[in-house]
């Protein structure tokens, strides 16, 4: 009797373990197999500025993809850091350690108080070999081989809203970032970008023309807050 009940006993605790590795090796799984989803397909970012209001609020939540590479009018994109922080090894390692296990959310190295390391959205306005001049904050858009200046609300393929500037007559045009400039020709691989808002936005107005090595991703979705949500 005994016997017996050391051989249940030992036969329960071998399933019991093989139940446990089953389940802990699943978990495991299904984590890399998400944090690989986050860094390649699909990564949530926060839109912390005002910088894309009216149509993408402070604090929204966006879902970019860096595998949509072919960029439209009207698009928008997250842009690299235009600076980054030089790690150690160690730091690189504890970074990587760090966004895996949060699920690509929380960073040790990248703050927000160091101007220019962080993401940025975008809208793209302008494609390659485009001509584009700007007046009062509305960019004036003639395609490659085009005929005519269209204005960027005409020519996009998505349509979107822009908050805009009405200055005072006696508003220093050469403060804040510009409102109108001169034609500019737009070479190959070039991207011209802008903030929704306006008057409020560090964009190609004052850094000039993005490349597409230095757009990690185009957003495909705005999933919070939900009375926002949208599929771009």
């Amino acid at each position: 009797m005994n016997n017996k009940l050391l051989h249940y006993s030992y036969s329960h605790k071998v399933q019991t373990h093989k139940h446990v590795f089953f389940i802990f090796f699943n978990l495991i799984f299904l984590f890399v197999i998400l944090n690989l989803l986050l860094a390649y397909v699909f990564f949530p970012v926060r839109q912390t500025s005002v910088s894309m209001i009216p149509d993408i609020e402070e604090n929204s939540m966006i879902m970019v993809s860096p595998l949509a590479k072919k960029l439209n009018r009207g698009d928008v994109v997250l842009l690299k850091p235009k600076k980054t922080v030089n790690l150690s090894k160690i730091q690189c390692i504890s970074e990587v350690f760090v966004r895996f296990f949060t699920g690509q959310q929380v960073s040790l190295f990248q703050k927000s108080s160091f101007p220019g390391t962080n993401s940025q959205l975008r809208r793209v306005v302008a494609l390659p070999g485009d001509r584009i001049y700007m007046r009062d904050y509305v960019l004036y858009v003639k395609p490659a081989n085009g005929k005519y200046y269209l204005t960027e609300f005409e020519i996009a393929d998505h349509p979107y809203n822009v908050t805009f500037f009405t200055a005072p007559s006696e508003w220093d045009p050469y403060l804040g970032v510009k409102g109108s400039f001169d034609e500019i020709i737009l070479s190959d691989n070039e991207y011209f970008v802008l903030g929704d808002n306006r008057k409020s936005s560090d964009d190609s107005r004052l850094y000039g023309p993005v490349k597409l090595e230095n757009i990690q991703g185009k957003a495909v979705m705005c999933y919070f807050p939900f009375k926002k949500f949208k599929l771009f």
